[in-house]
């Protein structure tokens, strides 16, 4: 998350209170270009004009005698901040004095048009056939979550806005798509009855068991909506041990297999002749005694 100021002191008089980053997630504003964490830094003043853009939500965070409050302003909005037209934030205003002096309140901008996506990278983890459990073969996972900010409120009662780390976040994220994508991943032979084999062919259907497991934790937990999850490759180390010798197997019982189809097919076909030659005979047997009558 990038944390900078690009606000202007228009006038000499009043600060504009707006956000410029194109590429945030949660931005903290401070006034006159203070980069440095003061109690002067969270003093607005009335007349000073805010601007929120369309997709975008200020957050006024401030203490009253009831506890930390907050007041959101959603985008599009361009006003100047006057108890007139600004019935919002009237929760600030027992502690101004007539509407003049300044009120101290930490003003942050988030962003929920902006789409985040989150690349991840499951390393070679064994997965195990279950009717061969001698044989772990390497798999590998890549893919990419898409997400965003849709219940603010929610988001918010999630984090700490003045703690919010987006890089610690991102990981924070990553580490559960990677756990919860291995899970699904090394129990799929299992709960789908699915060979180790045919992992690479059914990504699809893979995408989806854990895309299901994902929507709901990620909203729970850290207040995002997932817009798209994509395994783009289920990789299977073709050149291991285990797998040469899981395919070697798999391969002796396909053949077996086939070889006993094709035995027990001749069987039936065998006994299929016999009935009809046998018929025949009958039919043959009963025209000849017909013949013979007197």
């Amino acid at each position: 998350m990038k944390v900078g100021l690009f606000n202007k002191n228009e006038g000499g008089i009043m600060d504009v209170i707006r956000c410029d980053e194109q590429d945030y997630l949660i931005w903290k504003w401070r006034p006159n270009n203070s980069d440095t964490k003061t109690h002067k830094e969270n003093s607005i003043r009335w007349g000073s004009s805010l601007r929120v853009k369309d997709g975008s939500i200020a957050v006024f965070v401030y203490k009253t005698k009831d506890g930390i409050m907050q007041d959101f302003i959603e985008g599009p909005y361009d006003e100047i901040l006057k108890t007139s037209n600004l019935p919002i934030l009237t929760g600030i205003l027992g502690l101004v004095y007539d509407g003049n002096s300044p009120f101290q309140a930490e003003v942050y901008f988030l962003n929920r048009a902006n789409i985040i996506q989150q690349i991840f990278a499951v390393p070679y983890f064994d997965i195990y056939d279950p009717r061969f459990v001698d044989f772990g073969v390497p798999v590998a996972v890549r893919g990419m979550l898409t997400f965003k900010i849709d219940d603010y409120k929610s988001f918010i009662r999630l984090h700490k806005l003045d703690e919010f780390n987006l890089e610690t976040f991102e990981k924070q994220i990553k580490d559960l798509v990677i756990k919860q994508t291995k899970s699904v991943v090394t129990n799929a032979p299992t709960n789908n009855n699915m060979s180790v084999l045919q992992l690479e062919r059914n990504v699809e259907s893979i995408n989806a068991l854990v895309e299901k497991k994902l929507v709901d934790d990620l909203e729970s937990d850290f207040g995002i909506k997932v817009t798209r999850f994509d395994i783009s490759a289920i990789d299977v180390d073709k050149e291991s041990e285990s797998y040469l010798q899981l395919k070697s197997v798999t391969q002796d019982i396909t053949t077996a297999t086939l070889k006993a189809k094709a035995s027990i097919k001749n069987v039936y076909a065998e006994q299929k002749d016999y009935e009809e030659n046998l018929g025949c005979k009958e039919k043959k047997d009963n025209l000849l005694n017909i013949c013979r009558r007197p």
